[in-house]
C-alpha cells in the first residue's frame, strides 16, 4: 500500500474524528439563536415550549419584564439563575438586600467570571445606596472589565448587553460621563431595552 493512501486514510480518520467531536459539543439551541436575533418575545415563546428556564428568563429580563423573569429563573437549576434573581430585583428597587446576598453568595461559590459578578454586586450597592462600597468595588475591577471587553467580548450579544449597562451606570456615578454615555449606547446597541 503506498503512503498516498496511508495519507489518504488518516485524513478519513481525523476529519471523522473532529466530525464527532463537534457534534458532541453542546449545540447552540433555537432559544439562544432567537436570543442573538434580538427576537426576544419569540425566544420567551420558544423557551416555555422546550423548558428552558434560565433562557426564558434571560429573554423575559432583557424585555424589562424582571417580575415574570425572577419567577422563570427560580424553577432554573443552573447556578446563574441566583445571578439573575440578584440583579431583577435591583432592577426593580426590590429587596436588595436579598439581591446583594445573592450575589455574595454567587461570588463566593462561582467565581469564574468575577469581574462581571462584582460589577453587578457593585450596581446592586449603589441602587441599595451604598455609593462608596459600591465605587470601590467598580474601581477595583475597571481595568479587567476594560480588558474582557476591548480583547474578549467585541462582539455584540444581547446577553452581555445588560452587563454594559451596569458599567455605564457605575462609570456614570463615578464621574466618567463620557464613558458612560459611550457604554450605555453600546449596551443599547448590543440588543439592552429595559
Amino acid at each position: 500500500m503506498s503512503i498516498g493512501f496511508w495519507t489518504l486514510l488518516i485524513a478519513i480518520a481525523l476529519i471523522g474524528w473532529l466530525t464527532a467531536y463537534m457534534l458532541s459539543q453542546r449545540p447552540i439551541t433555537n432559544v439562544q439563536q432567537l436570543l442573538q436575533q434580538r427576537r426576544y418575545e419569540d425566544a420567551v415563546m420558544e423557551a416555555q415550549r422546550t423548558n428552558d428556564h434560565l433562557h426564558r428568563a434571560e429573554a423575559l429580563k432583557l424585555l424589562g419584564r424582571y417580575e415574570e423573569a425572577i419567577a422563570a429563573y427560580g424553577q432554573s437549576t443552573d447556578p446563574a439563575a441566583k445571578e439573575g434573581i440578584a440583579l431583577s430585583l435591583a432592577h426593580l428597587g426590590r429587596d436588595l438586600d436579598e439581591a446583594r446576598r445573592l450575589m455574595e453568595t454567587q461570588l463566593a461559590q462561582y467565581p469564574q467570571i468575577q469581574e462581571f459578578q462584582s460589577l453587578a454586586l457593585a450596581w446592586i450597592l449603589l441602587r441599595s445606596g451604598d455609593r462608596d462600597t459600591a465605587l470601590r468595588l467598580y474601581r477595583d475591577n475597571v481595568e479587567l472589565l476594560e480588558t474582557r471587553f476591548r480583547d474578549d467580548y467585541t462582539d455584540p450579544d444581547p446577553l452581555l448587553s445588560e452587563t454594559l449597562y451596569l458599567y455605564s451606570e457605575l462609570a456614570k456615578a463615578n464621574g466618567e460621563d463620557a464613558r458612560a454615555s459611550e457604554l450605555a449606547r453600546q449596551a443599547e446597541t448590543w440588543g439592552w431595552r429595559a
